[in-house]
């Protein structure tokens, strides 16, 4: 289900209403991102039930690709709904030097910058992952400092931070922005419709965004009191209960990957109306390819 929506998330992106805004192309990006960590996750899950073999579990370099790819995957989609929320906040800015910040050409920049001081900083995950006592996970005590703490900068703190003061910057602007709007201008039924995409796409962006950060705060809020806690002596059931909670934990911010089209769908009607469109243009010309065949 989560491959699915962010397929539809691409497509939709991609349709002619949509693909002139900066801010779509981190959305598309990190959709893509999310799409190679899901299936990824299926390919090692088919493997061990075709095998009976775990490869991650007992391969150590593909325990370290593996612990790689999580980090570094999980900093670039928070980051890039980050970016598409900074994108949003220029949008709607009184400032026509900050509005000039939201296009294609900044954002591909800041996308590429972005992607590779990603790429190189989580390069440490590669020597701290590793299998001990038959998991792959991080070494004990700096191995796991470090990945929490990283996790804790640049997945939670940094992206997350910056999603909450972007959306509060972009509401102020918003109400300043109605505020200034008179009602008896007679606006064209066309700028009317403009107005209402870019507010539906704020929404959509920053509700998203909401639930990212609840979701990744909860995650980050487990991993740590497991790491505190690690070296303590616990009961069995004290045990039960922790490996529950964060088995939960571990669903839950593995569901957010691939959530965002059904949050997208549930938020706003023209996103709804231009998935229809996009599916009903990419099956006709499917259809119009197999007749030239």
């Amino acid at each position: 289900m989560g491959t699915i929506g962010n397929i539809l998330n691409i497509v939709t992106f991609l349709s002619q209403d949509y693909r002139t805004k900066a801010c779509i192309l981190y959305l598309i990006f990190s959709s893509s991102i999310n799409i190679c960590f899901a299936n990824l996750y299926l390919i090692i899950y088919l493997v061990a039930q075709y095998s009976g073999v775990n490869i991650i579990q007992t391969n150590r370099p593909m325990c370290k690709i593996f612990g790689y790819i999580s980090v570094c995957s999980a900093a670039i989609t928070a980051t890039c709904l980050f970016l598409s929320t900074l994108d949003r906040c220029f949008s709607t800015s009184r400032t026509v030097r900050y509005r000039q910040l939201s296009n294609w050409s900044l954002a591909q920049r800041l996308l590429i910058i972005t992607v590779l001081f990603l790429l190189i900083s989580s390069i440490f995950s590669l020597i701290v992952y590793d299998l001990y006592n038959g998991m792959c996970t991080s070494a004990p005590g700096l191995g796991s400092i470090a990945v929490i703490v990283y996790a804790n900068i640049f997945i939670t703190l940094i992206p997350h931070g910056g999603m909450l003061i972007c959306g509060i910057i972009t509401w102020i602007n918003m109400r300043q922005m109605t505020n200034r709007i008179n009602p008896d201008s007679g606006a064209s039924n066309a700028t009317s419709a403009v107005q209402k995409m870019n507010r539906q796409l704020l929404i959509l962006i920053f509700i998203e965004a909401l639930v990212d950060i609840i979701l990744e705060v909860q995650r980050n809020i487990t991993a740590t009191y497991n790491l505190i806690t690690n070296s303590i002596e616990k009961s069995i059931e004290r045990q039960q209960i922790e490996h529950f909670v964060i088995q939960l934990s571990i669903i839950l911010y593995t569901v957010k990957q691939g959530m965002s089209f059904y949050i997208y769908c549930f938020c706003s009607d023209i996103f709804r109306k231009n998935c229809r469109k996009s599916l009903k243009s990419l099956m006709n010309r499917l259809y119009c390819f197999n007749r030239h065949d």
